[in-house]
């Protein structure tokens, strides 16, 4: 879609998600409670078919479209698995099957598919207590496995979401195909996805750190005009621009470049640095806001576990730092400076 139905597409979900997802939803979530309403209308608005085709009953969106809305629905905490269904939905098109109607997992990793079934063992699912079905990518291959053809044992992540281990014993498919997106570059995509979703919860924490500093009285003015926060709310600025920024490009780069292979490198870079930096994004957001950022009562939380949990999913920064680095030592020296610099010449 064009930038001008973006913005509206991305304006009408801000506010939806505004009025739709408060605390007492997210809260009701970590408790065990699914948000029925909320997930029938997401699906209703159509957006976990943002990325999917007309011809196949989606929206007509690119892989961009998806990402901007994702980072949305991230900097509103939303407690649903729409990340997960939107991605498994455009991978499922794909590989010119027809996306189903509801919650949908990802179950990337060590996995064999021969003859539509699925072996293997894949741990910290997201939402895999609440899926209807798997979308598993294994080899050149894709799959859709109903929950009921897996075993799950629920864990809910540390931001209180039904992540879980998903067990796969010769379970049967009820589509499977060649996919033109492989297992590394499924994996690739679902890491773009967080990288994206962790600048939006990064932003939120930033905005929400800021109005508190604004806002809190000590000694007879607002504790953002002592210099100790100052230099706090500047390292915490930088960090999440930084998070910001190179999320954007991947996304930027992986759209561009096309589904099966565009942006890996800075998709790599996104996540590496957007993982590095959500421990020093949280830890100076709950400095700078004292006790008050520590209860469970304030909504830091929702987004400040997000991201810790969201930093190990889908490959650490230890896991794309060893990624790029390989990539470097294969390029060989010359390319070192060409790629910082942006200049075809050698140092």
């Amino acid at each position: 879609m064009d930038r001008e139905t973006r913005d509206m597409l991305l304006e009408t979900a801000e506010r939806f998600f505004t009025e739709r997802c408060g605390r007492d939803v997210i809260n009701g979530v970590e408790k065990g409670v699914w948000p029925e309403d909320l997930w029938r209308d997401i699906e209703e608005m159509g957006l976990p078919l943002i990325a999917v085709p007309e011809d196949k009953g989606g929206a007509g969106g690119t892989l961009l479209d998806m990402l901007a809305l994702l980072r949305v629905a991230a900097s509103h905490a939303v407690p649903v698995p729409l990340a997960e269904t939107a991605l498994a939905n455009l991978l499922v098109a794909a590989a010119d099957g027809e996306p189903k109607p509801g919650p949908t997992a990802l179950a990337l990793g060590s996995l064999t598919l021969t003859g539509g079934r699925v072996n293997g063992k894949v741990e910290r699912v997201p939402f895999a207590g609440v899926a209807d079905r798997f979308v598993v990518v294994a080899g050149q291959g894709l799959a859709v496995v109903p929950s009921g053809n897996a075993r799950i044992d629920a864990t809910p992540s540390h931001a209180g979401e039904p992540y879980g281990t998903v067990r796969f014993d010769n379970a049967v498919a009820e589509y499977s195909a060649a996919s033109p997106v492989n297992a590394e570059r499924a994996f690739e995509l679902a890491a773009v996805m967080r990288a994206m979703q962790m600048a939006g919860a990064a932003d939120r924490v930033l905005a929400t750190v800021v109005e508190y500093c604004k806002q809190r009285v000590q000694f007879g003015r607002p504790i953002s005009t002592f210099q100790a926060i100052q230099q706090m709310l500047a390292e915490l600025t930088s960090c999440v621009a930084a998070t910001i920024a190179s999320a954007e490009a991947a996304a930027r780069d992986a759209d561009e470049g096309g589904l099966p292979t565009g942006g890996s490198f800075s998709i790599a870079a996104a996540k590496s640095q957007g993982s590095e930096f959500a421990q020093r994004i949280n830890a100076i957001a709950h400095q700078s806001m004292g006790a008050m950022g520590f209860t469970h009562e304030h909504v830091l939380h929702h987004y400040t576990r997000r991201l810790w949990v969201w930093r190990r999913d889908f490959g650490s920064e230890t896991f794309w730092g060893a990624k790029i680095g390989a990539a470097y030592a294969k390029a060989g020296p010359d390319a070192l400076w060409a790629s910082l610099s942006g200049s075809k010449y050698a140092a």
